[in-house]
């Protein structure tokens, strides 16, 4: 078994705003700012924005594929490349 080098990879900054920084935006916005008033839907928010940034994190770790980085490859990709296309 080959070991991954995240470095054979690059995707940019290593500080840019990859979706693990999304996750925890999300999570504490969920936590701080909606749980105590609608305690089911802030801890929806914290639980998704949690399940975000352990999805960044494995996708830099390992060299298997994750579900949010599939929807982009299969679906948020191509429309971009379609929509470029139709603007030129």
């Amino acid at each position: 078994m080959k070991f991954f080098d995240p470095e054979e990879e690059p995707d940019g900054d290593a500080l840019a705003p990859h979706h693990f920084y999304v996750g925890v935006a999300l999570s504490l916005f969920g936590f701080a700012s909606i749980w105590p008033y609608y305690p089911a839907t802030g801890a929806g928010f914290a639980f998704i924005g949690l399940l975000v940034a352990l999805d960044d994190v494995i996708e830099h770790m390992t060299p298997y594929p994750t579900p949010l980085d599939q929807v982009w490859k299969r679906v948020v990709f191509p429309l971009v490349k379609k929509f470029e296309m139709i603007s030129r």
